[in-house]
C-alpha cells in the first residue's frame, strides 16, 4: 500500500535538480528519495534521459559507470510500476549495464501486465553479447517465471529460450554456448522447467537436440548416446555441466508423464531423432515399468511402448545396451511378452555386426576362412555382452542356450549392465577368474588351475591376461595367505607373474598380521632368488600382460625379506625363519645380476636416487642389508651385514640409489651402528669444505626423510654447510617440489625456534646470509605452514618464531631486494597460536614490502574478517591492500564469501569517522566495479543476519 506521499510541483523538481549538479550529490539524492510520485515529474524534467554509456579504457577493459538514478527506480518500482516501466522503455537504446541489470530486477518484481511491456526491449538487447551483463542470474530466471506463470506464455518461453537454449559459438569447434554460466544453469533449470509446465518436455528436447547438433563431433552418423554413460546418473569422471543438467531435466520431465501418457511421452522424446534421446526413452520406459511394478499397477499401454522400443533394430548399439537391457528386464518382470521381437532384434544386430566388421577390420595376410573366423568371433563377443546384459530370465530358450555356450567360450561377463564407457579409477588388466572363484578351490586345484592358464585372445577388447589374474591372486592371498599352502615347489610349475603375485600377497598379509606358511615362504624365497628349478616360460600376450622372467618376482622377494627382517618382526616370525632369511640375504643369490641390470639402465632425469632405490632390486638388497644390520634385538648378523653394505658402497653407483638408502637410515645407523658410522662419517656425509655427489645424496635424503632432531643437526652441521655451499648444483637424494637447500633451511629455523641454536650459529649465518632470498622465503613459509597445522605450539617456541619473523621483516626493510623472504607470512594469520595484535600489523608491513603476498588472499579471508572484530582499522587497510590486484568482477570471491562485507561492516561500526568514510567510499568503489550485492551484504552483517560463521574458511 502506498504511503501518504505528496506529489512534487514542477518547481520542486527543478529546485531539487539544481541542487544536485555532481555525481556524488545525485547519488545521495536518488538513494535517499523514496516518494514514488516523483517518477513521472522527474522523467518530464529529463532526469532519466542520459545514463552513461560504457567506455573502453586504455588497457582494453570496458568501464561501466554506475547510474545513481536507477537506485531510485528499483526502490519505487512496485509502488509505481506503470511509471517506472515508462521510464525504462524510454531508455531501450541505452547500453548502460546498471540500467540493464535494473530492468531485469524490476521486471522480476512487477505484475505480469507491466513486466510483459519490457519484453520488446529485451528482444532488442538479445541481439548483442551483453544481454545479462552484471545481472544476477536468479533475476533473469525469475523474470521468465513471472511471465510464464502469469499467463504471458509466449513471452516467457521466448525468454526461457534466450537463457537456456544452446547457441553456436563463433568458433565452431567450441560447440554450444549458454547465456547462463554452468553453475547457474544447473541451479536454475529446475525452476524454469516447473514454470514451463506441460511445454517443458518438448522445449527441453529441442534444447538438447540443439546441443547435440552444435557439438563439434556431430555428423550424419549419430553417436550422441555416448554423451552420457548412464541416463540414471552422472558417472564418476563425468564433469557435471549444462549438457548433463539438460539430460537430467529431459529424463525427469519424461518420467513425470510416462505413466499417464506413455505414447505421447515417448513420441516427444523420439521426435528429436537423436540417439541420446532414444537412450533416454529406453531408460524412462524401463523406470516407468519398474515403478508400476513396485506399486502393483499393470500399465498395458506402457508395456506396448516397451515392445516397440525393444523391437527397433537401431538399438543394437553398445552405447544403448545398458538402457535396452534394463528395459528388457523391467518388461519381463511386468509379464510383457517380447521373446519373438527379441530373437529378431539379436539376429538382426548380429548380422549388422558381421557386415560392419567385414567392411572395417584389416584383412592383412589372412585367408578368407581365417578372416571370417575373426569377424565371427568379434561379433559373438558383442552378442555375448548383449545377452548377458539382458539376463537369462528375459531370454527365449534358444537365446538362453546360446548364452550358456558363450559363457563357456568367453567366460562369464562381470557387471554386464555397466555402461561401455564407464569412467572409473584404473584397475588394470582383466583376470580369467575372480578371487572369489579362486577362494573356492583347494590349494592343489588353484596351483593346477594357474599353471594351465594361457592367453588365447586376439587382442580385441579387454582380454584376460596373466597380469590381470596375478592381481586377483595377490588380492586373494592378502586376506587368505594359506590359499596355496601345502603345495611343494610352486616355483617349478607357476609362471613368474604368479610367483610375483604370491610374494606380493604374502607381504600384504604379513603387514595385516596374518599367519603365513613359513616353510613354504622360505622355500619360495630361496627358489626365486636362486633361480632354482624355474622352467622357462615364454611371455604371452602384449606388453605388460606377462612377466618375461623372474626379475619382478625377485624384487617382490626382497620386499618380503625387508618386511620379515624389520625390528617389529620379533616374536611374529619364528627365529629359525628369521635366521634362514638372514642367511639367504647374506649369501648373495642373484646380486651380481641385479647390479648389472641396475647399473646398465639409463635412469634419466625423471628418477631421483631414492626413487631408484625403491624400484630396483640391487638397491633394495642394500636396503634389506641395512634393515638386517640395525635390528635392535640380539643381532648375530650385524657385522656381516655391514661388511656386505660396504662392499656394495665400493661399487661405482652412478645413480646414487645405495647412497640414498644410507641417508634414509642414517639416524638409525647413528644409534645402532655407532662405531661403524663414526669411522666412515666423513666418507659418507662430507664436510663444510666440500662434498661429492654421493655425499650430497646422503645428506639431502637424510634431512628429507628425518624430522628435525638435535643430535642429527649437531652431528651433520658441517656437512649441511658444505651442501649449502654447493648451491644450485646440490644433488637431491629425494627430489620433492622444493629445493633441497630449502629443507636445510627448515632444519635451521626449527633449531632456532626450539632454542637449540642462536643467531650466531655457523649454519644459521650461512643460510640467512648466503642463500637466495627466494630460498629463505620458502623455508620460512614451510615452517609457518607446519605451525598453522600443529596441534600445539609452546609459548616459548612461538615467541622465538615471532622474533625471527620480526628480524626478517626488519632485514627486508633495509634490503628491499630480499622481499621474497616474506612471501609465506600469510600462514601466520592461519595459525591460532599468533594473536591478531601481533600478526595483523606485521601482515600490513609485509604487504607493503612484498605485494605478491596478495596472490594468496583467498587463504586468509576468514582470519581477516575475524580480526576486524578486534582491530577494524588495520583489517580494513589489509583488505584494501589485498584487493588492489583483484581482477574485475572477482572481489566477492577473492577473500571468500562474506569476508569483505564483514570487514567493511566492522569499519562502518567502529566509531571512527575517518575510517567510516573510507569504508563507505571503498564499498561504493567495489560496487561500481561489479560487486553489486556488497551494500546489502554489509547491512546484513550490521543487523546480524551474516555472522563470522558465515564467512568461508
Amino acid at each position: 500500500m502506498m504511503r501518504n506521499y505528496k506529489a512534487p510541483t514542477p518547481a520542486d523538481v527543478e529546485h531539487a535538480l539544481l541542487q544536485i549538479p555532481t555525481y556524488q550529490l545525485r547519488r545521495v539524492f536518488f538513494e535517499g528519495l523514496e516518494n514514488p510520485l516523483w517518477v513521472e515529474p522527474l522523467q518530464r524534467a529529463g532526469a532519466f534521459s542520459n545514463p552513461p554509456e560504457p567506455e573502453t579504457t586504455e588497457d582494453g577493459y570496458i568501464r561501466d559507470t554506475f547510474w545513481p538514478e536507477v537506485t531510485y527506480l528499483q526502490k519505487v518500482a512496485e509502488e509505481a510500476p506503470v511509471e517506472v516501466v515508462n521510464v525504462l522503455l524510454s531508455l531501450s537504446s541505452s547500453r548502460n549495464a546498471w540500467l540493464r541489470r535494473a530492468v531485469f530486477e524490476i521486471g522480476a518484481r512487477l505484475p505480469v501486465a507491466e513486466a510483459v511491456r519490457l519484453v520488446p526491449m529485451l528482444k532488442e538487447w538479445a541481439k548483442d553479447d551483453n544481454f545479462g551483463w552484471r545481472t544476477d542470474p536468479r533475476s533473469l530466471v525469475t523474470f521468465a517465471t513471472i511471465l510464464l506463470e502469469g499467463g504471458a506464455r509466449k513471452q516467457g518461453q521466448w525468454l526461457a529460450n534466450v537463457l537456456f537454449a544452446p547457441r553456436s559459438a563463433e568458433n565452431e569447434r567450441r560447440g554450444a554456448l549458454f547465456e547462463l554460466k554452468d553453475y547457474w544453469y544447473e541451479i536454475e533449470l529446475p525452476r524454469i522447467v516447473s514454470a514451463l509446465g506441460e511445454k517443458a518436455l518438448p522445449m527441453l528436447v529441442g534444447w538438447l537436440v540443439r546441443y547435440i547438433e552444435l557439438s563439434p563431433f556431430f555428423s550424419v552418423d549419430d553417436f550422441s548416446a555416448v554423451e552420457r554413460n548412464s541416463i540414471e546418473r552422472v558417472s564418476e569422471g563425468e564433469h557435471f555441466d549444462p549438457k548433463h543438467a539438460l539430460i537430467d531435466a529431459v529424463r525427469d520431465a519424461a518420467l513425470a508423464r510416462v505413466a499417464s501418457d506413455p505414447v505421447g511421452t515417448t513420441r516427444s522424446l523420439l521426435a528429436g531423432r537423436r540417439q541420446l534421446l532414444y537412450k533416454i526413452a529406453l531408460y524412462v520406459v524401463a523406470e516407468g515399468l519398474r515403478r508400476a511394478s513396485d506399486a502393483g499397477i499393470v500399465n498395458s499401454a506402457l508395456g506396448e511402448v516397451s515392445v516397440t522400443l525393444l523391437s527397433a533394430p537401431d538399438s543394437y548399439d553398445e552405447n544403448l545396451r545398458a538402457e535396452y537391457a534394463q528395459l528388457a528386464r523391467s518388461a519381463h518382470a511386468m509379464g510383457v511378452h517380447f521373446e519373438d521381437e527379441l530373437d529378431s532384434f539379436i539376429a538382426a544386430g548380429f548380422a549388422e555386426d558381421i557386415r560392419w566388421l567385414t567392411e572395417r577390420l584389416a584383412r592383412e595376410d589372412r585367408s578368407e576362412e581365417e578372416f571370417g573366423r575373426e569377424v565371427n568371433r568379434h561379433a559373438e563377443r558383442n552378442k555375448h555382452r548383449w545377452l548377458a546384459a539382458i539376463g537369462a530370465d528375459a531370454l527365449s530358450e534358444d537365446l538362453k542356450t546360446e548364452l550358456e555356450l558363450l559363457n563357456v567360450s568367453f567366460g562369464i561377463v562381470d557387471d554386464p549392465l555397466d555402461p561401455p564407457h564407464k569412467v572409473t579409477s584404473w584397475t588394470g588388466p582383466n583376470a580369467f577368474s575372480s578371487q572369489e572363484r579362486m577362494a573356492e578351490m583347494s590349494a592343489e586345484e588353484l596351483v593346477s588351475y594357474l599353471s594351465a592358464l594361457r592367453i588365447t585372445g586376439d587382442g580385441w577388447g579387454p582380454e584376460p591376461s596373466h597380469e590381470g589374474q596375478g592381481r586377483e591372486l595377490s588380492a586373494l592371498l592378502t586376506t587368505k595367505p594359506l590359499a596355496v599352502s601345502g603345495v611343494d615347489d610352486v616355483v617349478a610349475v607357476l609362471r613368474p607373474t604368479y610367483l610375483r603375485a604370491i610374494l606380493q600377497g604374502w607381504s600384504a598379509a604379513y603387514k595385516a598380521d596374518l599367519v603365513l606358511d613359513w616353510d613354504q615362504v622360505l622355500q619360495v624365497l630361496a627358489a626365486v632368488l636362486g633361480d632354482s628349478a624355474q622352467p622357462e616360460f615364454e611371455a604371452e600376450g602384449r606388453n605388460h600382460d606377462d612377466d618375461p622372467d623372474l626379475r619382478y618376482a625377485k624384487k617382490a622377494a626382497i620386499d618380503l625379506i625387508e618386511n620379515l627382517l624389520q625390528t617389529g618382526s620379533v616374536g611374529r616370525v619364528p627365529e629359525r625363519i628369521v635366521s634362514s632369511v638372514a642367511e639367504l640375504l647374506l649369501s648373495d643369490p642373484g646380486n651380481a645380476e641385479a647390479w648389472e641390470e641396475y647399473e646398465a639402465y639409463d635412469h634419466g632425469a625423471n628418477w631421483d636416487p631414492l626413487n631408484a632405490a625403491l624400484n630396483w632390486s640391487w638397491p633394495k638388497r642394500v636396503r634389506a642389508l641395512l634393515i638386517l644390520a640395525i635390528r635392535e634385538d640380539s643381532n648375530p648378523w650385524q657385522d656381516r651385514a655391514l661388511e656386505k653394505v660396504e662392499v656394495e658402497l665400493d661399487r661405482n653407483d652412478k645413480h646414487g640409489a645405495a647412497w640414498s638408502v644410507i641417508g634414509e637410515f642414517l639416524g638409525r645407523l647413528m644409534t645402532t651402528c655407532a662405531s661403524w658410522i663414526d669411522e666412515r662419517w666423513d666418507r659418507i656425509v662430507g664436510s663444510d669444505s666440500g662434498s661429492t655427489v654421493a655425499q650430497q645424496v646422503v645428506v639431502t635424503t637424510a634431512i628429507t626423510m628425518h624430522r628435525y632432531n638435535r643430535p642429527m643437526y649437531e652431528r651433520m652441521e658441517d656437512a649441511l654447510i658444505g651442501a649449502l655451499r654447493a648451491g644450485e648444483s646440490l644433488k637431491s637424494g629425494w627430489r620433492t617440489t622444493d629445493d633441497a637447500r630449502a629443507r636445510i633451511g627448515e632444519w635451521v629455523i626449527e633449531a632456532f625456534v626450539y632454542g637449540h641454536i642462536d643467531e650466531d650459529d655457523r649454519l644459521f649465518v650461512e643460510f640467512f646470509e648466503a642463500s637466495p632470498a627466494e630460498l629463505r622465503g620458502k623455508s620460512l613459509s614451510n615452517i609457518a605452514w607446519s605451525f598453522s597445522r600443529s596441534k600445539s605450539v609452546g609459548a616459548e617456541i612461538r615467541d622465538r618464531f615471532e622474533s625471527l619473523w620480526d628480524r626478517r621483516i626488519l632485514h627486508v626493510q633495509h634490503a628491499p631486494d630480499d622481499r621474497a623472504e616474506l612471501v609465506g607470512f600469510f600462514w601466520l594469520a592461519k595459525s591460532v597460536y599468533h594473536p591478531v595484535s601481533w600478526w595483523l600489523p606485521r601482515l600490513l608491513q609485509a604487504l607493503e614490502l612484498e605485494p605478491s603476498i596478495a596472490t594468496e588472499r583467498y587463504m586468509i579471508g576468514k582470519e581477516i574478517a575475524r580480526a576486524a572484530l578486534e582491530d577494524p582499522e588495520r583489517s580494513f587497510q589489509v583488505t584494501k591492500r589485498l584487493l588492489e590486484q583483484s581482477p574485475s568482477g572477482m572481489v566477492e570471491h577473492d577473500l571468500g564469501r562474506n569476508a569483505v562485507p564483514t570487514v567493511i561492516a566492522r569499519a562502518l561500526d567502529s566509531g571512527n569517522s575517518r575510517l567510516e568514510a573510507d569504508a563507505r567510499d571503498f564499498m561504493n568503489k567495489l560496487g561500481a566495479d561489479g560487486y553489486h550485492t556488497l551494500e546489502s551484504e554489509v547491512h546484513a552483517v550490521l543487523d546480524g543476519r551474516i555472522t563470522i560463521n558465515d564467512v568461508d574458511d
